[in-house]
């Protein structure tokens, strides 16, 4: 009996232990199973979502970079090469070039802000020094400094300019530049000069040699036109090695007209001003052995006394029409040695007949009242005489027609308007502007002219003219008798 229920029992725990076994496992296998589901999720791209720490945190931007042409350390760059500054991955801040002297080059950023070019020429043989400053997105700057060196010419080009600054001066005053070196390509040198009015007037310019170039109106300047003429040859390539060395302006004033008109038949010097006659005085002009030059004479410049010496002129001592003189009041008209000037010793011929060596013979007291009127620039015609002004004898501009004086310009034809349909131009018109627009930033020295002489026989020596636009006169000894 004990056998038999005793071993049900012991039958009945044993199976209730094994289901109890059985529900564990089925309770951790259900266990595994989540776990290995959540596994799957995470491989099959179901990632956890960052923290807040790395969502605020950004990339660094990289630096702006910056570019100069030319290249640092460059040398003999052409005066013209543009200068370029240029910026990737950022803005131009702020550029700078400038020379040994301190000066800077002009220029301007484009739209972007990121490309700068320079527009003004270059000076040859100078260190130029180039600062520049860019940003990136994040306003990080960086900057860089370049210098280069332009080339040395074979020779440098400069430029002395009449009327002097300030001046005063006649209406048939033309513009002169003088150049220190000979200018080859004259085209490129006369794109570069410029004159602005205040009262605008139609001219041109006209080469006379390869180191000289004059500017006139059509006709006379307008009384009272207040002109600034520009020489911006700084940089500029005059040819066979010559550069533009620097930059020239200068500014004068048109004063009132004086025109005189000489008459070599009826021995008469009628003077107008503003177009009225306020002076009719008789005067000797030069005798057939040496007439004076008829045309439109120039007044160059005025001298109270001059030692006239006619050895300088082909005239030598012992030679019965040899003189040295001491001469007052003194106006020169040619380079050759013609002057309007006092000579008491040939007032009895003055008004009757032509008795002196070239000169135009007045009484002292008429040749004192004319000195102290005239004004460079002012007009002296002459007319009547046996002989014509040599071109180039003094400033002649006025002797040559306007269609020829437009030949003279090296510019091609109808770079500019034609004055009227009748009469086309065939070189440049330039029509001045009441704005003086110039570039330069140098003020012209004081300068002189030369004068050129002449083979043929005049009645003084060829003293260099003076600059002096209001010379004082010295006391008046009265000079001896002229042979």
């Amino acid at each position: 009996m004990r056998v038999h229920s005793g071993g049900r029992i012991g039958s009945i725990r044993r199976h209730a232990r094994a289901r109890g076994v059985v529900s564990s496992l089925a309770m951790v296998c259900a266990a595994l199973l989540v776990l290995a589901g959540c596994q799957r999720a995470t491989s099959s791209g179901q990632s956890q979502k960052p923290s807040s720490s790395h969502s605020t945190s950004a990339a660094p931007v990289p630096a702006a970079q910056i570019s100069i042409v030319p290249a640092d350390a460059s040398t003999g760059v052409a005066p013209d090469q543009l200068v370029k500054v240029s910026a990737t991955g950022g803005t131009l801040t702020d550029v700078k070039v400038s020379g040994a002297d301190g000066d800077s080059v002009a220029g301007a950023t484009d739209a972007t802000s990121a490309t700068w070019v320079s527009s003004a020429q270059l000076a040859p043989a100078t260190t130029y020094t180039v600062s520049a400053t860019a940003v990136n997105s994040q306003g990080k700057p960086t900057s860089v400094t370049a210098s280069f060196t332009t080339l040395t010419p074979t020779k440098a080009l400069a430029t002395k300019i009449a009327p002097l600054p300030d001046e005063v001066v006649g209406v048939g005053m033309p513009i002169v530049v003088y150049f220190t070196a000979p200018v080859t390509d004259r085209a490129a040198v006369e794109r570069r000069l410029h004159v602005d009015a205040s009262i605008p007037v139609k001219g041109a310019w006209h080469w006379y040699s390869s180191t000289e170039v004059h500017y006139r109106p059509q006709q006379y300047w307008p009384v009272g036109d207040k002109v600034t003429v520009t020489a911006a040859i700084k940089g500029v390539n005059a040819g066979k090695g010559v550069w533009g060395a620097s930059d020239r302006a200068t500014t004068f004033t048109v004063g009132d007209s004086h025109i005189t008109l000489v008459d070599g038949k009826t021995h008469t010097m009628d003077v107008k001003i503003n177009g009225k006659t306020v002076k009719t005085a008789p005067v000797s002009l030069g005798r057939d052995k040496y007439p004076t030059t008829s045309g439109i004479h120039v007044v160059l410049s005025k001298t109270p006394k001059v030692v006239m010496d006619s050895a300088t002129v082909g005239i030598p001592k012992g030679n019965p029409d040899y003189y040295y003189e001491t001469v007052l009041w003194d106006v020169r008209i040619t380079w050759s040695g013609e002057f309007v000037h006092s000579a008491p010793w040939s007032v009895s011929d003055q008004g009757r007949v032509n008795v002196s060596h070239g000169c135009v013979n007045a009484a002292p007291d008429v040749a004192e009242w004319f000195y102290n009127l005239s004004q460079r620039g002012d007009v002296v015609k002459i007319i009547n005489t046996p002989r014509a002004l040599e071109s180039g004898n003094g400033w002649t501009d006025w002797n040559m027609s306007w269609a020829d004086w437009l030949k003279g310009s090296a510019l091609p034809p109808g770079t500019y308007p034609a004055l009227d349909d009748s009469s086309p131009t065939t070189a440049p018109i330039i029509t001045s502007s009441p704005a003086a627009k110039s570039s330069a930033t140098t003020s012209p020295a004081a300068q002189t002219t030369t004068p050129k002489p002449s083979a043929s026989p005049k009645p003084t020596a060829t003293p260099t003219p003076s600059t002096s636009r209001t010379p004082t006169p010295t006391a008046s000894a009265t000079p001896t008798k002229s042979p």
